[in-house]
């Protein structure tokens, strides 16, 4: 009897064992994600808050990969090439200052067209610093969704625009100064 006690507790202690093994080299082949260095944006949705009937921020939503991790800054972040340059106008000089990029293109006739601010030489374009994603660890690929907020409230900015009919080009740099892919929304309608 001692003998079959022995041997089903050995045999429950062996199951336990090879059971945990198991659990253990099955984590261990989980496989990193592998992405290229070179950011890669795909646009999600885009939607609205609304204040009085009318749309007065939108919220545009883009995923991302990222091979090395390096997206967004800390905001230690802002010597060159990152640092604010300004030329005797105050234009910003430094692309990679920012990080983020949404330029906006108004329907005229039919066509998408940048739009260009009295005044102005550029095409009018909201500009952002993503704070850093960089994971912890040794394995820095990175997935996620930026999500960007966008006031259209400001009645000087509405004012600028003849049309409700946009679409907007995004892209982004990562730290080693690699511009990912550019993404063009669908045509959004805003509510004035």
């Amino acid at each position: 009897m001692d003998f079959i006690k022995s041997f089903v507790w050995n045999m429950n202690g062996k199951i336990a064992f090879v059971f945990i093994v198991f659990l253990l080299l099955l984590n261990s082949c989980k496989e990193n994600e592998i992405y290229a260095n070179i950011p890669l944006i795909e646009y999600k949705r885009v939607y609205f808050l609304q204040s009085d009937g009318k749309d007065s921020l939108m919220k545009l939503v883009f995923s991302f990969k990222d091979g090395d991790g390096d997206i967004g800054f800390a905001d230690a972040d802002t010597s060159a090439p990152f640092n604010p340059l300004f030329d005797s106008d105050g234009k910003l000089l430094n692309k990679y200052y920012y990080n983020c990029y949404v330029e906006y293109k108004e329907k005229i006739d039919g066509v998408y067209w940048p739009y260009i601010p009295p005044g102005k030489t550029d095409t009018f374009c909201y500009k952002f610093r993503v704070q850093n994603l960089t994971p912890e660890g040794r394995h820095k690929a990175i997935r996620g969704e930026l999500e960007m907020d966008i006031n259209i409230s400001d009645g000087q900015r509405l004012s600028m625009f003849d049309t409700d009919t946009i679409i907007y080009n995004i892209y982004i740099y990562d730290r080693a100064l690699n511009r990912s892919n550019i993404i063009e929304t669908p045509p959004i309608v805003w509510r004035r």
